[in-house]
């Protein structure tokens, strides 16, 4: 029962994550472009549209693999899912206040330690992603970051 419980929980989590993708990518198609621009605001939630179908197109095919493994099927395999789900309120709430870079990191070394990753993993993505984060939408993409506590330091 325990591996019908998985298979039907990776079913329906894949397929939620591809209907989600397909319709932000259909929100996004109706975002006004911006004159000269080669990109718009439809760019950034569309690469993530796409990173959300591959996803649940992953789960789906581990689901359909059936190699689901069995340690998920305890009373607590939800638990990650919630603790997701609080980490991204929590992110939401919180970067006004503590700024892009330690937001970033502190979700980033939760979540990646809630999946499995090694302190030493947890500690390398907390770092260096909102460094490689801050670089791709302040600089390219020209989004402004909140600084929260880093304020002082700010360039």
């Amino acid at each position: 029962a325990g591996k019908r419980m998985t298979l039907v929980r990776d079913i329906v989590t894949g397929t939620a994550l591809v209907v989600l993708g397909i319709a932000m990518i259909v929100v996004a198609a109706g975002f006004p472009q911006i004159g000269a621009v080669t990109f718009g605001p439809d760019l950034f939630p569309r690469i993530i549209a796409g990173g959300l179908i591959l996803s649940g197109l992953g789960v789906l095919l581990e689901a359909w693999r059936g190699i689901a493994p069995e340690s998920e099927a305890s009373s607590f395999a939800w638990l990650p899912a919630l603790i997701l789900c609080a980490v991204v309120a929590g992110f939401a709430v919180l970067l006004p206040v503590l700024g892009f870079h330690v937001a970033t990191a502190l979700a980033l070394l939760v979540v990646v330690r809630v999946f499995g990753g090694s302190w030493l993993t947890c500690a390398s993505v907390a770092i260096l992603a909102p460094i490689v984060l801050h670089y791709i939408f302040y600089s390219v993409l020209r989004v402004p970051l909140p600084w929260g506590l880093l304020s002082p330091v700010a360039w």
